[in-house]
Order: structure tokens, then C-alpha cells, then sequence
């Protein structure tokens, strides 16, 4: 019990204190990202372009590499198609739901799924790495000795009437405790560090391994994983101040200022002294501050048809040229290259790149994205593979290894790919149904129509040149 209780502890510890950094980083890949600094008493226009400064390339730059992240097929050892592993994947709408991990590689540097045994086999889940705790050996950092999964569930009255969302009558935390064996349950009636854990049930999962597959992106040697977003929000942040400022110089000083000094706009009598407003008392009229309200000359409307003139001699008229704003922008296009060029986004994916790129030229550039792209995979397939492995234990089989083919979602020039095909056919006799899987956009079912229209149309051709010589079978 003492041993089930620290475990727990520690879980939940690990779990509230990594809070912090996970909604950071979730808030800045969603565009809740810091405000560019602004002094005290600033104006209201001012906390306007505030907010309007927040850009958010982060989600491009995470979503990306996971858009070219598709899971095309499971091989078994042989390297056979496996047709009970893919049922696996589709059972747990992995062809949708296999974003998500990619996502939270990117994002939090890394993923989790999960396996349950269930009346006729296993189900496989997609989890939340938020609510897990996965605590390494001592020895072994790569090796799990527990995890824990914490959440909270919200009570309502038990009424038949309709309540609003906010008539809650308590809150219940809940977690279980995982080993190789057993499922620890336990619940404590107040969310946070008030109140105890109390100890629900105790089941046997059945499995004979830990429930639970983490999938890290970039760990390193004691098996810590390194978000990709950690490195790119000073980034965003310095983007962000730059379009700030950039705004500022727009809406202030992006058009030439008229200037006047010296202009006094108080109304005088004939000796120089301040004339002041009168209320129908005949009484002066009494300000917010205590003063009297002094009577103020109308400032000249400026006009192209119009000539200004202000009385007394001190005024000066002159005009602030405007700011040259492409100093600005180009600053800010340098800040975007180089947060693409560390998350390793081509120019491509930048549209006023676009011009005049060929398919090597865009091959070129896509290498840095195609690099990123495999150690993600090659990070997910491991980690799927093991997840594959427990639903062989669920269902009763010996577990083995498989390989994951991922499809190629390279961007490729149409008429290099068709180009290829035909050096591979002429030359190389290279199988046809294979050389059309190549093309883009190809399925089996497409490849076998293909082929069956080929075959119809060689057959029409023959049927045609058979008539024309006069053998045909009517003769």
C-alpha cells in the first residue's frame, strides 16, 4: 500500500508541475502568445494594434512535417502486407486520429497511446500526454516502471431538470496507477493539493506489459524529449514585436505630419489676458480641475484650397516626412526565413517564394523538410510498432514486429515523374503495374483499372489492325 501510495505521489507531482510548461507551449502553437511590450497609459489605439501585432507562424511550422506524415501500410517480419495489424489501426480511426500524435510529437516532443483489453480482443487509444506520467528505471531510462494517468471530472446534481454549466455541486479527481500487472484506481472529492486520495479498485489488465506506449521526438541519453516548438517562440515573440512596431510606424507616422509651434490658441482680450468661458450665471465656467475653462481660438482646417494663418509672430509651420516602412518589412521577412529556417520549413511554404521554382530547385529545398519528416516517422513507427504489440497480447497472440510504410507526400514535378517511369519501363523493363503505383494520387484500385483499361484498348487496337488486313474472323 505504502509502495501504491508513492507512486501515486510521485505521479500526480510530475503531472501538476509540468502543467505550466504544457499550456505554454499549447497556448503559443494556438496563437495565445505573449503581447508585444506597451508603457503604462498608453492609449486605447495603441493596446488595439496591440493585439492586432499577433501572427501566428508556429502553427504552420508544427503542422507541416505532420501534414507529410501518413501511414500507408503494416508489413509483418517477411514483409507481407498485415492485414490484422491494419484492422488494428482502422478499429482505432488511426487514418484520422494518427495527426494528433504526429501533432503532440511536434508540439510537446511527444505522444502516448494506450491498450485496453476488451470483451473479444483489445482497443487501442489515442491519449492526452498532459494527464501522463511515465516514471523511467533508475537503470535504464528508456525502460518504464510505472505510469500514471490523472483527470478531473466535474459532478452535477442528480436532477432531471436542465442546469447551467456552472451549477456543479463538486469537482473529483481521478488517477490510476499502471504497472506490468495491475490497474491502481483512485479518487480524492476536491481537485488540487486539498484533500486525500482514497483508493477505489484494483484490477489485473491482463496484458502482461505496461497498458502504455510513449513516443518521444528528439530525446536524448537519459530519454527527455525536446520539443520542436521550444526553440521557435522568442522567435514568434520577435516576429510578433516587429509587425508591432511596424503597425505603429503605419498608423503614426506612415504619411508626412504638419507641424505648428509657437501657437498660442487662447483667446485674449486687448490687454493679453486670458478670456474664459461663462455659464448663462454670467458666472466662469468651472473645469474638472477645479480651474476656469478658458476660451480657445479655432485651430485652421487644413485644405488644399485653404491658406492657414495664426495670429502673433512665434508660429512656426513645417511638416515630419514619413517613415519608410520597407526598412520595417524587410526586417520582418528576415525574422519569418529564419523561423522557417529553424523549423526547417521550405520556401515554398512562404507563397512570395513561389517564383520561378523548378522541381530540382523545390526537391532542393524540400531536403531539409524531408530529413525532419524521417526521424518523426522513424520516431512514430517505433512507437506504433510496440502499440501494435499490445494489441497482440489482447487478443491472445504472440507479439511480433512490424514495419510501418509511410505514403510519399513529397512535392514532385509531374513531368519528372512521368519522365522517370518511362526511363524505367524502356530501359530498365521495369514492371508496368509498379511504374503506375509510382504516380501520383495511385491506389490498387486505380493501378487495376488502369491495367484493365490497357489491356481493352490493346485489344481494341488489334481487333482494328486484324479488320484493316483482312483477317478478321468475319472474313
Amino acid at each position: 500500500m505504502q509502495d501504491e501510495l508513492e507512486r501515486l505521489h510521485v505521479g500526480t507531482a510530475a503531472i501538476a508541475a509540468a502543467e505550466k510548461e504544457w499550456k505554454r507551449r499549447e497556448d503559443n502553437y494556438r496563437g495565445n502568445q505573449a503581447l508585444p511590450y506597451a508603457p503604462e497609459g498608453v492609449s486605447v489605439e495603441y493596446l488595439e494594434l496591440r493585439k492586432q501585432a499577433i501572427a501566428n507562424w508556429l502553427a504552420p511550422a508544427m503542422d507541416v512535417p505532420v501534414q507529410r506524415m501518413e501511414m500507408e501500410s503494416v508489413t509483418d517480419e517477411q514483409g507481407k502486407v498485415d492485414t490484422d495489424a491494419w484492422q488494428y489501426m482502422t478499429a482505432a480511426k488511426m487514418h484520422t486520429r494518427q495527426r494528433i500524435l504526429y501533432s503532440s510529437m511536434m508540439v510537446h516532443g511527444r505522444a502516448a497511446l494506450s491498450v485496453s483489453k476488451v470483451p473479444g480482443g483489445g482497443r487501442m487509444f489515442v491519449e492526452n500526454v498532459r494527464r501522463l506520467h511515465f516514471e523511467p528505471s533508475p537503470e535504464d531510462p528508456f525502460s518504464t516502471q510505472y505510469v500514471v494517468k490523472r483527470w478531473t471530472e466535474k459532478k452535477r446534481a442528480a436532477t432531471g431538470l436542465w442546469t447551467p454549466p456552472g451549477a456543479d455541486v463538486g469537482v473529483r479527481e481521478y488517477a490510476v496507477v499502471y504497472d506490468d500487472v495491475s490497474a491502481v484506481r483512485w479518487m480524492k472529492k476536491s481537485a488540487g493539493t486539498l484533500g486525500e486520495w482514497t483508493k477505489v479498485s484494483e484490477t489485473m489488465h491482463g496484458l502482461g506489459a505496461l497498458p502504455f506506449v510513449q513516443i518521444g521526438s528528439r530525446v536524448d541519453a537519459d530519454n527527455v524529449p525536446h520539443a520542436a516548438i521550444d526553440g521557435l517562440i522568442d522567435m514568434q515573440d520577435a516576429i510578433n514585436t516587429i509587425r508591432f512596431n511596424t503597425l505603429l510606424a503605419m498608423q503614426f507616422s506612415a504619411f508626412r505630419q504638419r507641424v505648428a509651434t509657437g501657437y498660442d490658441p487662447l483667446l485674449r482680450d486687448a490687454s493679453g489676458d486670458v478670456i474664459y468661458l461663462k455659464g448663462p450665471d454670467g458666472q466662469p465656467i468651472i473645469g474638472p480641475n477645479g480651474e476656469p475653462v478658458p476660451a480657445l481660438r479655432k485651430g485652421g482646417r487644413v485644405g488644399v484650397d485653404r491658406m492657414l494663418i495664426f495670429p502673433g509672430k512665434d508660429t512656426k509651420v513645417f511638416d515630419l516626412d514619413e517613415s519608410n516602412l520597407d526598412r520595417y518589412v524587410n526586417v520582418y521577412v528576415r525574422f519569418l526565413t529564419d523561423l522557417f529556417t529553424k523549423g526547417q520549413v521550405p520556401p515554398q511554404y512562404a507563397l512570395d517564394k513561389m517564383a520561378n521554382l523548378s522541381g530540382d530547385a523545390m526537391a532542393g529545398a524540400d531536403a531539409t523538410l524531408q530529413a525532419l519528416v524521417g526521424d518523426l516517422q522513424g520516431e512514430a513507427a517505433g512507437g506504433l510498432s510496440e502499440a501494435m504489440q499490445l494489441m497482440d497480447r489482447a487478443h491472445g497472440r504472440t507479439p511480433v514486429h512490424r514495419e510501418i510504410s509511410w505514403a510519399d507526400k513529397a512535392p514532385k514535378s509531374f513531368g519528372q515523374i512521368v519522365d522517370g517511369i518511362v526511363k524505367l519501363v524502356q530501359g530498365a523493363e521495369f514492371p508496368k503495374r509498379d511504374a503506375w503505383d509510382i504516380l501520383p494520387g495511385a491506389t490498387p484500385t486505380k493501378v487495376d483499372a488502369w491495367i484493365e483499361h490497357a489491356k481493352e484498348e490493346a485489344r481494341e487496337a488489334m481487333e482494328l489492325d486484324l479488320a484493316a488486313a483482312g483477317l478478321g474472323s468475319g472474313e
